[in-house]
């Protein structure tokens, strides 16, 4: 699937899953702007990519990066930057304040404050397309709870589903990919700890295996894609049919 003129602006480009977002619109001809708080190494760029450090909680560094995109205009924006403290988030009863606000900012406010600075780029693209990284925590319950995660990736949801009924009579395109259980270099490390854990989530999903992050990639490809041209307001759920079932 060859866009050839696409601009996309990815943020949590250096991420395992941002990273193979990137890797996935270089592939297909996006010019990629990729963003994370710092600039990665040569080892682990992307060649073909443009690489820019921002922080996202920060309006300098924003406005550091929309200045950055070439031309004045998107025709794409990936939000997939995002954080989830597994050692310290938890029940919303025992949560420390600091980590509520730090998953809450990043996830949530981080992702409308690019948005926000993104519009004019994306209304200068035309019939640009945005892809929120959500995830299958955001639409059903956890075992063990991780409110603070849970709670911002069922916004993000929330908040793309107006942002498409609100930008959709100019013709941009607002949709949501909620990954499940996927192999990234963050959980990875979990799985190492309790391979039981990852037998037990291979068990749990339909496909018995884990996602990758290429399927995720894959994805945001397709929506930010023509031919996804009339889809707009969705979830697109990534997770091997985990959420099909009844618990």
């Amino acid at each position: 699937m060859s866009d050839t003129g696409s601009v996309t602006l990815v943020t949590g480009a250096t991420g395992g899953i941002g990273k193979a977002i990137v890797s996935e619109l270089v592939r297909g001809g996006h010019h990629v702007i990729a963003t994370d708080l710092r600039e990665p190494a040569a080892k682990d760029r992307v060649p073909g990519a443009q690489y820019v450090a921002s922080n996202l909680l920060d309006d300098a560094g924003i406005e550091r990066l929309i200045s950055a995109v070439p031309g004045g205009l998107l025709t794409g924006l990936v939000n997939a930057a995002g954080v989830a403290f597994f050692d310290t988030d938890g029940s919303v009863f025992d949560i420390a304040e600091p980590v509520w606000a730090q998953t809450i900012g990043v996830n949530l406010d981080g992702l409308r404050k690019v948005t926000k600075a993104a519009l004019p780029l994306l209304r200068a693209g035309n019939q640009a397309s945005i892809v929120n990284i959500a995830s299958t925590a955001g639409l059903r319950g956890m075992d063990d709870p991780l409110d603070a995660y849970q709670v911002s990736k069922a916004a993000v949801v929330s908040l793309s589903q107006s942002i498409a009924l609100q930008l959709g009579p100019e013709g941009i395109r607002c949709n949501t990919v909620c990954p499940g259980a996927i192999l990234t270099p963050m959980i990875s490390s979990l799985y190492d700890e309790s391979p039981e854990r990852r037998q037990d989530m291979e068990r749990r999903t339909p496909l018995r295996r884990l996602g990758l992050p290429e399927d995720v990639a894959s994805a945001v490809s397709f929506l930010l894609s023509d031919n996804a041209s009339f889809v707009t307001g969705t979830n697109l759920v990534v997770d091997g049919g985990w959420t099909a079932q009844i618990k």
